[in-house]
C-alpha cells in the first residue's frame, strides 16, 4: 500500500472512498460530488496536503486538510478522516500523520484542529495518543422549530452583505472552522442574513442556508437577551425553511445560554462533539 496526496484524484473517487467510509459510522454520513466540492472550496480543503492510503490504484482511506489562517497563525483543520471497513485496524491513520507532520512542519504550520463525535472513544483514544487535547465541547441540535413567542417589537431586516464588526461584537463564542467567517465568505451565495432591530438599535443575527436549513452563526445582545430577540429571528428563519427542520452544528457547550434557547424553540441535541487540537 502507498501513501500520496490527493492531487491526482478525481471527486467521484473521493466521495466514494468518503462515502463508504462513513456508512457505519455512529452518525452515517453521505455526501454527493456537489456537496463535496462545496466543502472541499468553503472549507479551504488543500488537496496537496490531503493524503490517500492507495491498495494499487485503490484508495482505500483518506484524510482531508483545510489550511488557514487563524489569530496571525497558520492552522490545519482536519475536514474528514475515514478508512473504508475491509482496512480497518491496520494502523492507516497513524502512517498517514507520519507522513503529513513532517510537511506541515516545513510550512511553518502551528497547530491542528479536528472535530470528532463524543461516543468515539478508539478514535479518540487515537488522536490522544498522537499529541491531541480536548479543546472544548461541541453539541449539534436539529429538529422542527416550534416557537410560541416572539417580541413583535423586534424588526428583521435581511441583508445581502456580511457586517461582521457588527456580528462579531455580539459573540460570545468563537464558531468553528465549518462555521468561520472565512468559511462563510467563500458560501456567501447561499446564506441567508437577517439582523434584528430593536428601537432602530442592532441586537442581534443569523446566518443561515434556507435550502438545507443549516444554521451557520446566531447571537443576540447580551443587553437584550431574554427579551424574545432569538425567538424573532429564529421564527424568521422558520418562514424561510417553511418549517422543514434546521440543523445548528457545534454549538459551544459553555454557552449553557445558547443550549436552553435551542432546546426551549423545539430542537433538541443530537450530537456532542469534542473538538481537540495539537501544536505541530
Amino acid at each position: 500500500m502507498k501513501i500520496k496526496n490527493l492531487e491526482g484524484i478525481t471527486t467521484e473517487e473521493l466521495v466514494d472512498v468518503f462515502n463508504l467510509s462513513f456508512s457505519d459510522y455512529i452518525v452515517p454520513f453521505q455526501l454527493t460530488m456537489e456537496q463535496l466540492e462545496s466543502k472541499i472550496e468553503a472549507e479551504d480543503i488543500r488537496l496537496d496536503l490531503s493524503l490517500g492510503v492507495f491498495d494499487s490504484d485503490r484508495i482505500v482511506g483518506f484524510m482531508l486538510h483545510g489550511l488557514r489562517m487563524e489569530e496571525s497563525e497558520l492552522a490545519v483543520y482536519n475536514a474528514g478522516t475515514g478508512v473504508i471497513p475491509d482496512y480497518r485496524g491496520k494502523g492507516l491513520v497513524g502512517k498517514m500523520y507520519e507522513e503529513l507532520i513532517p510537511q506541515l512542519k516545513a510550512l511553518n504550520v502551528k497547530k491542528m484542529v479536528l472535530e470528532v463525535i463524543q461516543e468515539n472513544w478508539p478514535a479518540i483514544r487515537a488522536y490522544e495518543k498522537m499529541g491531541y487535547v480536548v479543546s472544548r465541547k461541541l453539541d449539534c441540535f436539529s429538529g422542527k422549530l416550534d416557537i410560541l413567542n416572539y417580541n413583535k417589537e423586534v424588526t428583521i431586516l435581511e441583508v445581502s452583505e456580511f457586517k461582521w464588526n457588527e456580528f462579531v461584537s455580539l459573540w460570545e463564542i468563537k464558531p468553528t472552522w465549518q462555521n468561520a467567517v472565512h468559511t462563510l465568505e467563500k458560501i456567501k451565495e447561499l446564506c441567508h442574513i437577517g439582523m434584528a432591530y430593536k428601537d432602530n438599535v442592532f441586537v442581534g443575527y443569523v446566518i443561515f442556508n434556507a435550502m438545507s436549513g443549516k444554521i451557520h452563526q446566531f447571537a443576540v445582545s447580551p443587553d437584550y437577551q431574554g427579551m424574545e430577540i432569538g425567538s424573532s429571528l429564529f421564527s424568521y428563519v422558520n418562514e424561510a425553511v417553511k418549517g422543514h427542520d434546521v440543523y445548528v452544528y457545534n454549538v459551544d457547550d459553555s454557552s449553557a445560554s445558547a443550549s436552553c434557547f435551542l432546546k426551549k424553540i423545539g430542537l433538541s441535541k443530537k450530537v456532542a462533539q469534542f473538538e481537540m487540537i495539537r501544536e505541530v
